[in-house]
C-alpha cells in the first residue's frame, strides 16, 4: 500500500481495521476491495466510508450513489461493485470476474467464510486476529456437525475439523507457543486420524506415529530448513554479535530484541 498512483490523496486516511492498514486514496481503497473482497462484506461499506469518499477524496458523486443505495437497501457486495466501476482502476474483464468471485463466496458455508477469513488474515501476518476467526471456523463446524444427517458428510466435517486445528497449531508456532501447537494437534488426532498432525508433532517434539521412512525424510526437511536459515542475513547478525565483547554484546542483543518485537507488534 505504499504505491499511490491516484487521482486524489486523502488528507487523513480511512482505518480498515480487520487488515489494520489505513488507505488513502481511492486506488488503495479499490485495491483493497478487489483482493479482500471477503473482509469487507461485514461493516466495511457503510456511513463513515461514505464521509471519507465525500470529505476527504472529495468524491461527492461517488458518495451520493453509495449513500442512495444504501438507503434503498442495495447489498455491501453491489455496493463494492460501484466503487470498482465508478472508480475505474479495474477494467470491465476484472470487475466481471471480481462479481464472479462474490457470487462464489455467497454459495459458501458460514464455517467455510470464516475459515477463508481467518487464512487471509494469517497471510496478511495478522496472527492473532486469524487464530481468533479459525477458533471461530471451529465453533461454526461444530454447529453445522450437529445439523448434518448423512454419516458421509459427518465424517467429511470431521477431517475438515482435524485440519483447521492443524492450521491453529501452524499460528501458534508462529507465536512461539510451542505448547499450545502440541495441544491442538492433541485436538486435531480426536477429532479424526490424520498424518498432518502426526508430521508436525514429529518436526516439534520427535514423537509421532511415523514410519522410519517418514521420519528419515522429515528429518531430511528438517535439515534442509535449518541450513537455509543458517545462511540468513538474520543468523548472520547473532552470529557476528557474539563475536563482540561482552559490553557490545549486551548492547547491542538488546537492540536486536526491541526490533523483533517492533517488527512482531506490526503483525498484530
Amino acid at each position: 500500500m505504499s504505491v499511490l498512483l491516484c487521482r486524489q490523496k486523502a488528507e487523513r486516511p480511512f482505518r480498515h481495521d480487520k487488515l489494520n492498514i489505513n488507505l488513502w486514496s481511492e486506488q488503495e481503497l479499490c485495491y483493497v476491495i478487489y483482493h479482500y473482497p471477503l473482509l469487507c462484506l461485514d461493516g466495511f461499506v457503510s456511513e463513515p466510508l461514505f464521509m471519507w469518499i465525500e470529505r476527504d477524496l472529495q468524491r461527492k458523486d461517488l458518495a451520493e450513489h453509495l449513500k442512495e443505495n444504501h438507503r434503498e437497501g442495495v447489498s455491501a457486495e453491489n455496493q463494492m461493485l460501484t466503487i470498482l466501476q465508478e472508480c475505474t482502476y479495474y477494467d470491465v474483464n476484472e470487475v466481471r470476474g471480481f462479481s464472479e468471485r462474490i457470487q462464489d463466496l455467497k454459495r459458501r458455508s458460514p464455517y467455510e467464510l470464516i475459515y477463508m477469513e481467518g487464512r487471509i488474515l494469517y497471510d496478511a501476518g495478522k496472527y492473532h486476529l486469524a487464530f481468533d476467526k479459525m477458533e471461530d471456523a471451529v465453533k461454526e463446524l461444530d454447529q453445522e456437525f450437529r445439523r448434518s444427517r448423512e454419516d458421509k458428510q459427518m465424517d467429511e466435517l470431521l477431517h475438515k475439523k482435524a485440519d483447521i486445528f492443524c492450521d491453529l497449531a501452524v499460528i501458534a508456532l508462529r507465536m512461539f507457543d510451542n505448547n499450545r501447537a502440541l495441544e491442538l494437534l492433541t485436538s486435531s488426532r480426536m477429532s479424526a486420524p490424520n498424518q498432518r498432525a502426526e508430521r508436525m508433532q514429529y518436526l516439534i517434539n520427535g514423537s509421532g506415529d511415523l514410519s522410519d521412512a517418514e521420519k528419515q525424510e522429515l528429518d531430511d526437511e528438517k535439515e534442509a530448513a535449518l541450513s537455509a536459515a543458517r545462511g540468513s542475513e538474520t543468523y548472520r547478525e547473532v552470529e557476528e554479535l557474539f563475536e563482540k565483547d561482552d559490553i557490545r554484546i549486551f548492547r547491542d542483543a538488546s537492540q536486536m530484541v526491541k526490533n523483533w518485537k517492533n517488527l512482531y507488534r506490526r503483525m498484530l
